[in-house]
Order: C-alpha cells, then sequence, then structure tokens
C-alpha cells in the first residue's frame, strides 16, 4: 500500500511538472518575428508637417503569434492586429478605427528589409473601382520606425503620398 501511494504522488508529480513546462510556440519561427522591430511604445511625429502625431503602444501577443497596435491621437483611436500566415508566406494587418475604417493589409519583407503591406479598398470616387492602400515601415539604424503611406487609384501605376510618420520610443 505505501509503495502505491509513494508511485502515485511521484507520478501526480511529474505530470504536475509537465503541466506547468511551456508549451513551444506554433509561431516560433523566423518568419513570425519578423515584424518585432515594431514592438514597443512610441511617440509618433508626421514628418510632412513637423508635428505630433500621436502615440502608439504595440506589443507582442498569444505566444508570439500576434502583433496588436493601440494608436491614439486628438480624438481619434484606432488599431490593428498583425500576424504571420504560413499557409500563404505573408503577413496579414487587419485595421479598424474611430472613425469607422476597416482595412485589410496584406504584405511582407521586401528585398530592402522593409515590411510592405498593401489594402485593397473601395474607391470613394467612383462605384466598383478599387482603391490600393499601401504602408511601408522600415527599421532605422538609430531604432526609430518609419511608417510612410501611399494609395493608387490605377492599380499600382501612380502613386499618392498620405503621410510619413516616424516612430521614436518613449
Amino acid at each position: 500500500m505505501t509503495r502505491a501511494l509513494i508511485f502515485a504522488a511521484v507520478a501526480a508529480a511529474a505530470n504536475s511538472a509537465a503541466a506547468q513546462q511551456p508549451t513551444p510556440s506554433v509561431c516560433s519561427a523566423a518568419a513570425h518575428h519578423q515584424f518585432d522591430f515594431w514592438v514597443g511604445e512610441w511617440s509618433v511625429t508626421d514628418q510632412a508637417a513637423k508635428q505630433f502625431a500621436g502615440v502608439s503602444h504595440i506589443e507582442s501577443i498569444y505566444g508570439g503569434c500576434v502583433i496588436r497596435e493601440n494608436w491614439a491621437s486628438d480624438g481619434f483611436r484606432g488599431g490593428s492586429l498583425n500576424s504571420y500566415w504560413a499557409a500563404d508566406k505573408q503577413w496579414h494587418q487587419t485595421w479598424m478605427d474611430s472613425a469607422g475604417a476597416f482595412r485589410h493589409f496584406i504584405g511582407g519583407l521586401d528585398s530592402e528589409g522593409r515590411m510592405v503591406m498593401t489594402a485593397h479598398q473601395p474607391d470613394p470616387s467612383g462605384i466598383g473601382k478599387i482603391r490600393l492602400i499601401r504602408l511601408t515601415f522600415t527599421r532605422n539604424a538609430d531604432g526609430t520606425v518609419r511608417q510612410y503611406s501611399d494609395s493608387s487609384d490605377d492599380d499600382g501605376a501612380h502613386w499618392k503620398f498620405r503621410y510619413d510618420y516616424l516612430y521614436r520610443r518613449l
């Protein structure tokens, strides 16, 4: 009887220790961390206007599988969920904000190491037309991150400036 109790206690302890071991994340591959350079607490400057644009809290969540952005500026809030999908080998960003916008960007690292994602949106200037909205994130040597955005109404033949933000760590 004593042996059975000791065996049961050892087995219970082993099961408890195994249960406490962290499970390896399915998102541990390098591709899932290509956008980690954007994670942090940021003060953001509008480079074109040379003025403060807002603050952004960007964090890695869900075992490193998702990057969540929370943006705040005067009277405006927004955010995105970003993840690498192994099935299509692309990064996906879903943006929503207090103005009612919804965008789904798709892309990845380009040959220069920039994260480039594009969304296809209905163009408000015409029924059935599509507007492309592009985001380009560049990790700078000084630790800042540039987020540049432009748009195209002619399927990418010509691009128009939208904004140019510089993220500085708080």
